[in-house]
């Protein structure tokens, strides 16, 4: 939940233009506390993303050794590592970002940031009931194709990269109407570089349309879990709901709380369809570990993973 207050505030700081209101970094103005940030907008936004980033890479290192201490599943404790491993990343290229005042440590900052929420998504789904009463049955989500939910994976990840490049090179007004040109046409008369990636962001989200409707379809025919079928739903309405964000930030002059929750949305987006695909890997995980661990497990007493599901 925290995190999900940190990718807001860092949208948020972005789309008002405030990221580089400190030039300092890891203090604000030489302080922990900089004088007048609670009535200054631009200030307020950045030293709070400072904050609750502090906060997010404090929990996620007390998450990394709740799970080594409770969890003895190996891949699990990797999913651990890896958060804390990007957590400290992100702190460092904010960091970065600041103190050579440089736009696309700024765009990478943005991406992994997603990444991040995905490897904390996957780390909640494999602590659920539902991860934990699954079995190699006829309705197993391992039958579910990996290579549509990588190749659906993929696209949105190019998507994030493409959008990212588009805020911080100021293109999100670049072609200023919506769904036509100003010319009337799909295709812009001039062309440059903000309107050549604004397009690119547009006609990926026709591809991404389109390889949402083959995944969805092929996920019903594939699985009879609820729960998986529901996390795939859910990802389609959060698809519409990403469409109809991105043509109200277009037709409102890239209003500050609506352009943020578009890119709040698509970390929404990305880590749904992420859990949904993240179920794939299910048997192969835990029958790697029930045959790996089991016998250790027996001999020193270790905590059951089952025991600590949500």
């Amino acid at each position: 939940m925290v995190t999900l207050f940190l990718l807001y505030a860092g949208g948020f700081t972005t789309t008002i233009g405030a990221g580089m209101i400190f030039p300092d970094w890891p203090l604000s103005n030489g302080s922990l506390n900089p004088e007048g940030w609670t009535q200054n907008t631009a200030m307020a936004a950045e030293h709070s993303h400072r904050l609750l980033g502090m906060i997010v890479g404090n929990l996620t290192l007390a998450l990394t050794f709740w799970i080594w201490w409770v969890d003895g599943r190996r891949w699990m404790r990797r999913m651990g590592i890896a958060a804390l491993i990007l957590v400290v990343l992100q702190g460092i290229l904010g960091g970065v970002r600041v103190l050579e005042n440089e736009v696309n440590y700024a765009i990478v900052h943005g991406c992994l940031g997603q990444i991040f929420f995905c490897v904390l998504t996957a780390i909640a789904i494999g602590h659920t009931r539902v991860w934990h009463k699954l079995r190699e049955k006829s309705d197993s989500p391992v039958k579910l194709s990996r290579t549509t939910g990588v190749v659906l994976i993929a696209l949105l990840f190019v998507q994030l990269i493409v959008a990212a490049i588009m805020r911080h090179k100021g293109a999100g007004l670049a072609i200023p109407t919506f769904p036509l040109t100003p010319e009337g046409g799909l295709l812009p008369a001039n062309w440059n570089f903000g309107v050549a990636i604004h397009f690119a962001h547009r006609a990926l989200a026709v591809v991404i349309l389109f390889a949402y409707s083959f995944w969805i379809v092929k996920l019903m025919r594939s699985t009879r879990q609820n729960f998986i079928r529901g996390l795939g739903l859910f990802a389609c309405i959060l698809l519409f709901v990403q469409i109809t964000l991105g043509a109200a930030v277009i037709w409102m002059g890239r209003a500050p709380i609506i352009t943020t929750m578009h890119v709040l949305n698509s970390a929404f987006l990305l880590a749904t369809t992420w859990a949904t695909h993240f179920f794939c890997y299910h048997a192969a995980l835990e029958k790697s570990e029930n045959v790996a661990t089991a016998p250790a497990n027996q001999a020193d007493g270790s905590t059951n993973p089952q025991a600590v599901g949500l």
